[in-house]
């Protein structure tokens, strides 16, 4: 390429785009806290395909951290972890008003009525059921996000 071609090149990239033709996608961010390190591995690979930015938490403290820290789109949270569980996590986050808004969802390989009935009267915004159809949980986050509003509730509601 020569000198005037790459300068073209550079003065028509640094010229502001016109509002109708600049589209700017933001990918969506995704916590998941558990405090299974094969799991996190997983999720994050799986999320990532399908064109989630991932963070890891490997425990619940360090999760409602990250989450208090950049406030993500969507939190998958694990309910059986040492220290604090993920009922206390959805708890402590929708008690914040910064991430109140956030949609929580557990992730847990228990199926039995009792749990059902704790998850039913918990915070959280659904259930993921492990193991995880990945394929499915990506459509269902995808959806999940785009009807809930970016930055919580506007003034005056």
């Amino acid at each position: 390429m020569s000198e005037a071609e790459r300068r073209e090149f550079t003065e028509r990239d640094e010229e502001p785009a016109d509002d109708d033709t600049q589209v700017i996608e933001r990918r969506r961010r995704v916590l998941i806290v558990d405090d299974d390190p094969d799991f996190l591995f997983m999720a994050e690979a799986a999320l990532a395909a399908h064109g989630f930015l991932v963070e890891r938490a490997a425990g619940g403290l360090r999760g409602v951290f990250l989450a208090t820290q950049d406030v993500p789109d969507v939190i998958l949270c694990d309910l059986r972890m040492p220290g604090i569980d993920g009922f206390v996590v959805a708890e402590a986050l929708r008690a914040d008003p910064a991430t109140q808004h956030v949609a929580i969802f557990a992730c847990t390989g228990r199926r039995d009525l009792e749990a059902r009935a704790a998850l039913d009267a918990s915070a959280f915004d659904g259930v993921l059921v492990k193991p995880v159809d990945w394929d499915s949980a990506a459509r269902l986050l995808h959806e999940i996000i785009g009807f809930r509003r970016p930055y919580g509730p506007t003034q005056g509601e």
